[in-house]
């Protein structure tokens, strides 16, 4: 069964990039807004029939409209039992230090523009 990844971001374009790179070796679901990723991290939280399973690994924007990465990283890591130890990488097209990133509950930041090591980051997370 593969790895399972939820990729967060408020640009399609970035999310259908960025899902098409890690599909072939991760089952990737998709969230455009924070508050939708929340109400996915929550369904995984349940335990009940139609409860889904817990994610592998988060990779989320930063700045989004609403709710934003770090808003979604102290979710993750304060209020969701199942997903609590699940990795958090932050991405942004903004400068940020990987210090900062870590502050709010995320394992690194990786710049927008570096899909590469986004992809090369998760398959270090996940498929070791």
């Amino acid at each position: 069964m593969k790895k399972k990844i939820l990729l967060i971001d408020d640009s399609t374009f970035f999310l259908k990039v960025l899902s098409d790179l890690l599909v072939e070796d991760f089952s990737v679901v998709i969230a455009d807004s924070g508050e939708k990723a929340i109400d996915l991290l929550r369904a995984s939280d349940c335990n009940t029939p139609n409860g889904s399973e817990p994610f592998d690994l988060i990779i989320t924007d930063l700045m989004m409209p609403g709710l934003n990465g770090y808003d979604v990283a102290q979710f993750v890591k304060g209020e969701n039992r199942r997903n609590k130890f699940t990795p958090v990488i932050m991405v942004s097209g903004i400068e940020l230090t990987k210090e900062e990133a870590r502050s709010h509950g995320c394992a690194t930041y990786i710049p927008k523009t570096n899909l590469n090591k986004i992809v090369a980051m998760a398959r270090i997370l996940l498929l070791r």
